[in-house]
């Protein structure tokens, strides 16, 4: 099926909805009823039961739902077609042009009928000037600045209509539609590009379809000067047939989904829904991390969440989120999951210039496919993660950038165990902390799409995401806080994680490697090896500083992390240079025979020839160093209790 096929299904599932507007919800989010648009006012005008007016000026725009022509929809350039009854200041009050006046009158004298609110803005338009009577209300214009404020109407009627406000009248929705669907009831032209009755071929195409680039539309055929039809096509009907209607329904249904469900990153959205009644609702987003992502289905509460996470130091929500999306402890999910089978829609928008928009991604898939893909990421990805709780916080600097002291260190860390985010990802290889630049939108943009088709279209991480986020982690002093560091280390084994998995899938069963989320002992690849000697070297002196420091952090990094860059690029000979600066450390603290015994271990599972070679290490050895690491701070957490066990044994 199609992009639009799924989009003309949607609207007739969801169209008993359109115009209507929850209570304090934006209209943008509004599913617009036919023939419909959104505009910006300032200025209310309203009439009272004699047509004396009453004008007021807002401070801020209001955006309200406005009749719109299909020309009206999609105008742009100096050619301006006026709106059917909202409208600029420029088209409705005659002292700004004449002409533009006098088509908006024209327009709105052919389908008011007579209906008592649309005849009373009318007269009162022919004879009365809006600027003239706001000056004389005390309300000052600009003619020159002015002109494109928009401009609303109410009205008071003596015949128990109890709704003045135009903009939210239905029954003159109803009327407009009405007129524009009178050419419906002559003959069909045949059917058009998607297959619907043609009877009034679109000639013109809607804009304002996603925020960020309101002029950005997804079709259109207005040259006929250039490549557009040369080679094989005669004229722009025979490459575009598009009926009007459909046109509608395409353009409004994607509008309305964008707004809701759409995840907008600089000119690229987004838009993932479910092809039924209920597009936008249990449809979650699979772009945060698996805590997110578990929070979205979870529907227990709050108290039954926190048992369940005291039991565990991290909490699986990598598995977690397996099970609620399965069914299994989660009725909800269980009971949508057997009722019927979703279609998920899975596309990208991006409007490269300020006038085109284009499809750069779509998929569909069945419910069931569209959550194995994305629980297949986060089980593949799942690692030891932290992510930052800045509600619980004493203090938070939410305008402080990634990576600075102050965004990171104020902030309770939450251990867990799943995939991270795409934000995560993108923090990670991103090369700099400036995330408000042109830069840094172009490359989260492009790498979001990318992440999309790896989760939707079983495609590898590329390794344009995973050396940058190699080259970076191992060079920690490059970065302004420590705890940033780890958390872009531990994304870093997490993609690197999800890459070997991916490798593995490639292989018979006898051969894969079973990259796992814990330290494998029988593993005797080089790079893997060296990790873990550095980490044993790295927790070693931390230990000795934490001693020394009375218990605090120390106000110092170890030099294992300070050499990890020069560790990776000459693992032989910086190794030597780390041992000897330990030593020190090893002959003054009675756990030195400890950790040479455990350097001991490691080394004999090298293969002869592997600790003498100097060449680079792989990213084998980021895993290696994390498994490594918290191997040796499972050890201590373990020791900790036991003595405060023995302490309190005693005690009793």
């Amino acid at each position: 099926m199609s992009l639009w096929s799924s989009l003309l299904q949607t609207y007739d599932a969801v169209n008993s909805s359109a115009g209507i507007t929850p209570l304090n919800e934006d209209v943008n989010k509004t599913l617009l009823p036919l023939y419909h648009t959104t505009l910006k006012t300032q200025l209310q005008v309203t009439l009272d039961e004699n047509g004396y007016p009453t004008i007021k000026r807002d401070n801020a725009d209001i955006e309200i739902i406005a009749p719109c022509t299909e020309q009206s929809m999609g105008r742009s350039g100096t050619v301006l077609p006026p709106h059917p009854l909202f409208d600029q200041l420029q088209y409705i009050d005659t002292n700004y042009d004449p002409v533009k006046h006098e088509s908006y009158l024209s327009q709105l004298a052919s389908w008011k009928g007579d209906n008592a609110k649309l005849n009373a803005i009318y007269q009162y338009l022919s004879q009365h000037s809006i600027i003239e009577e706001a000056r004389a209300q005390g309300i000052g214009i600009d003619p020159k600045k002015d002109s494109k404020i928009g401009v609303r109407f109410a009205v008071h009627v003596r015949h128990g209509d109890y709704e003045p406000n135009v903009w939210a009248d239905h029954a003159i929705r109803d009327l407009w539609i009405a007129h524009e669907e009178q050419v419906r009831h002559g003959a069909s032209l045949g059917t058009d590009l998607f297959g619907e009755t043609l009877y009034k071929p679109s000639t013109n195409f809607p804009k304002k379809i996603v925020n960020v680039n309101g002029n950005a539309k997804l079709i259109s055929a207005n040259d006929n000067t250039n490549f557009t039809f040369r080679g094989r096509f005669a004229n722009r009907d025979e490459a575009l047939s598009i009926d009007t209607l459909t046109s509608q329904k395409i353009h409004t249904t994607l509008r309305w989904l964008a707004a809701n469900n759409g995840t907008l990153t600089g000119s690229q959205d987004i838009v993932i829904w479910a092809i039924d009644g209920h597009p936008t609702d249990n449809v979650f987003d699979p772009t945060g991390n698996s805590r997110d992502v578990a929070e979205q289905v979870d529907d227990r509460t709050d108290s039954e969440k926190l048992i369940d996470a005291n039991v565990q130091t991290y909490a699986n929500y990598a598995k977690q989120f397996g099970k609620l999306l399965r069914g299994y402890g989660n009725e909800k999910v269980l009971q949508q999951m057997q009722q019927h089978s979703r279609r998920i829609v899975v596309t990208i928008f991006d409007a490269a210039t300020s006038g085109r928009l284009s499809v750069t991604f779509y998929r569909e898939l069945s419910q069931n496919e569209y959550i194995e893909s994305v629980l297949q990421w986060h089980e593949d990805a799942a690692w030891y993660l932290t992510c930052f709780d800045n509600k619980n916080s004493a203090s938070t600097d939410d305008e402080a950038p990634r990576g600075s002291k102050k965004s990171s260190d104020k902030l309770k860390p939450i251990p867990y165990i799943g995939a991270p985010s795409f934000a995560d990802i993108i923090n990670c290889v991103y090369s700099t902390d400036d995330h408000s630049s042109d830069s840094y939108r172009r490359f989260a943009k492009y790498v979001k799409k990318q992440l999309v088709e790896c989760m939707f279209s079983n495609a590898g991480l590329p390794a344009s995401l995973l050396q940058p986020a190699f080259h970076k982690v191992i060079r920690p002093l490059s970065y302004d806080s420590l705890s940033v560091w780890q958390h872009n280390f531990e994304v870093a084994c997490s993609m690197w994680k999800k890459y070997y998995i991916d490798q593995d899938k490639k292989l018979p069963l006898n051969e894969r490697n079973n990259i796992t989320m814990d330290l494998d002992e029988k593993r005797t690849d080089r790079d893997y090896l060296f990790g873990q000697l550095l980490a044993l070297a790295d927790n070693y002196e931390y230990r000795v500083l934490l001693r020394q420091s009375g218990g605090r952090t120390p106000d110092r990094t170890t030099n294992a992390v300070k050499l990890m860059n020069n560790f990776v690029a000459k693992p032989s000979t910086t190794w030597l240079t780390l041992r000897q600066q330990l030593n020190p450390y090893i002959i003054s603290s009675t756990n030195g025979m400890f950790f040479q015994n455990e350097v001991d271990e490691v080394m004999s599972k090298f293969k002869e020839g592997d600790f003498e070679s100097n060449k680079p290490l792989s990213s084998l050895f980021l895993l290696g160093y994390s498994h490594k690491r918290r191997q040796l701070i499972q050890k201590a957490d373990a020791a900790k209790q036991l003595k405060e066990q023995n302490i309190e044994n005693k005690g009793e």
